[in-house]
C-alpha cells in the first residue's frame, strides 16, 4: 500500500500496522449515472468527463480492492449504455446496476451491498460517494482502507464516517481552480457500517450526513494532512449550475486560483491528453435549468411510487397510469441539450 508522502510518519506507521486486517470489510464506491436522463447528447458529454476523470482516477488507484457500483436507469439510452459497457469491459471491479427510479438508487444499493458482503463473508461495509464527473486522488482508497482497518483493529464497534476534507474546486473547460475545504464533501465521503444493515453513504444528503448520524453515536473522522483528495468539477451540466449562476466564474476566477496543469492532475490519474480533450470539447448548452427539470422529474417519480402497490396487486388502471408517467418522465428529459 502506497500512502501520500504528506501523511505524517507516525500516522503512516499506525495505518500500516492495521493494514493486514482490511479484509474485514467490503469497500463499495457508488456512483449515480444519469438516472432519469434520456438525452444521448447529455450522456455523450457526461461520459467524456466520466471516462477521462472518474474512471481514470479509479484506474490509477494504488489500492484497487473495491467494487465500483454504477447506478443507471433501466431505460438508459442505448448508445450511452453501449459506451458505459465498453468502459466496464476488462474491469472486473465495475458493476452496472439498473434501477427504475432515482429514488430507488439508495435502497437498491443498500440491498446489493448487504447481499455482496454476506456472499464475501465480510462483517463490515465501507461505502464511498463519487459523482460521475469528478475524480479522487490515487491514494484515497488506500488511505480509506488503512483508516477503516485501524479503526476496527482498535476494537471500535460503532459505525464511522470518514471524511477527506481537503480537495480542489475546478472548472475543467478553463483548467483552473483552487484548494477547497468541506467537512462533508460530495466526493470521497465514506461510511463504515455493520454489514447486516448498511444504509450506505447515500442514506442522507452529504452536507448533513455527519450532523444527522453523530447523535446516534457514529464516529466522525476527518482525513488529515495537506493532500488534496478530490477534484470537484464545475460544469454547465451540473444541476446546481442554475440559469444565470456565476458559480463557474467564481471558481476559475478565485483570487487564489491556479492552473491545473499535467503535474497537478497526475495524482488524480488524469492524463494531459484527457485534460486537453475535456478542455477543447465545447460544453453543450442545456434548454432551461437542469435543477428545475430534476424537480419535475422527482414529482413524477412520487406519483409512480404511490401507484406501485396497486400495480403489483394487479390493478390494471394503476399499471397504465405508471406507463403514462414513465412516458412523461422520459419526454421532459429527452431533449435537455439545445
Amino acid at each position: 500500500m502506497r500512502l501520500s508522502p504528506l501523511v505524517p510518519a507516525s500516522i503512516k506507521r499506525r495505518l500500516r500496522r492495521a493494514a493486514p486486517r482490511s479484509k474485514e470489510f467490503l469497500h463499495v464506491i457508488a456512483t449515480r449515472h444519469g438516472i432519469g436522463v434520456f438525452d444521448e447528447q447529455w450522456f455523450a458529454y457526461r461520459q467524456l468527463m466520466m471516462e477521462h476523470l472518474t474512471l481514470a482516477s479509479l484506474d490509477a488507484q494504488a489500492d484497487r480492492d473495491f467494487v465500483w457500483v454504477i447506478g443507471v436507469d433501466r431505460d438508459m439510452p442505448p448508445e450511452a449504455r453501449k459506451r458505459l459497457d465498453g468502459m466496464a469491459e476488462g474491469r472486473p471491479w465495475i458493476r452496472i446496476a439498473e434501477t427504475e427510479l432515482k429514488r430507488d438508487f439508495v435502497p437498491d444499493l443498500a440491498a446489493w451491498v448487504r447481499a455482496e458482503a454476506k456472499a464475501r463473508k465480510r462483517g463490515w461495509v465501507l461505502t464511498t460517494r463519487l459523482d460521475d464527473d469528478d475524480a479522487i486522488h490515487r491514494d484515497l482508497t488506500g488511505r480509506l482502507h488503512a483508516e477503516a482497518a485501524a479503526y476496527l483493529a482498535a476494537g471500535n464497534k460503532a459505525p464511522a464516517i470518514l471524511s477527506p476534507v481537503l480537495g480542489c474546486n475546478w472548472v475543467p473547460s478553463k483548467a483552473a481552480g483552487h484548494r477547497a475545504y468541506h467537512h462533508s464533501p460530495s466526493i470521497g465521503l465514506s461510511l463504515l457500517e455493520h454489514a447486516s444493515d448498511p444504509g450506505t453513504v447515500y442514506r442522507n444528503n452529504h452536507r448533513t450526513l455527519a450532523q444527522v448520524l453523530a447523535p446516534w453515536n457514529y464516529n466522525v473522522r476527518h482525513l488529515d494532512g495537506e493532500t488534496m483528495w478530490w477534484l470537484y468539477a464545475h460544469t454547465g451540466l451540473s444541476h446546481m449550475q442554475s440559469e444565470g449562476s456565476d458559480r463557474m466564474d467564481k471558481v476559475a476566477g478565485h483570487r487564489r486560483a491556479f492552473k491545473l496543469d499535467a503535474a497537478r492532475l497526475a495524482p488524480f490519474g488524469v492524463t494531459a491528453e484527457g485534460a486537453r480533450i475535456i478542455r477543447e470539447t465545447p460544453e453543450p448548452e442545456v434548454g432551461g435549468t437542469l435543477f428545475e427539470l430534476n424537480r419535475r422529474g422527482l414529482d413524477l417519480e412520487d406519483e409512480i411510487h404511490a401507484l406501485r402497490d396497486a400495480a403489483r396487486d394487479g390493478d390494471e388502471a394503476a399499471r397504465e397510469r405508471i406507463a403514462e408517467l414513465h412516458a412523461k418522465r422520459r419526454a421532459i428529459h429527452e431533449d435537455l441539450i439545445r
